[in-house]
């Protein structure tokens, strides 16, 4: 079965609102922590972690699961630690926790 199938289509915001789940959210965000932390050929790096990313997702979430945001963003972070990418993982935290204060 093909990945496209099988993933996820809608999350559930903080604020409890369902919306349509868009992967390129996923690229953006670990592009920010590439360039942040100044690795070479951030792009081409952000395209192969989100794809791993969703495949973790697909694995973890039946296609019928809506699952949080939050619940997202830690498999990005474990994407990350698993892949040795420390430095990555620690700038993609650091921005996640500023926009947890900024909504505190």
């Amino acid at each position: 079965m093909s990945l496209k199938k099988e993933m996820i289509t809608k999350i559930i915001k903080r604020s409890g609102e369902i919306v349509d789940f868009d992967p390129a959210k996923i690229t953006k965000a670990v592009l920010k922590a590439a360039e942040a932390v100044g690795l070479e050929h951030p792009a081409k790096l952000a395209d192969k972690l989100t794809e791993e990313v969703l495949q973790r997702i697909g694995k973890k979430f039946h296609h019928h699961s809506i699952p949080a945001v939050e619940e997202i963003q830690d498999i990005v972070e474990e994407t990350l630690i698993i892949n040795r990418q420390i430095k990555m993982a620690k700038s993609y935290i650091l921005y996640r926790d500023q926009h947890r204060q900024l909504r505190d």
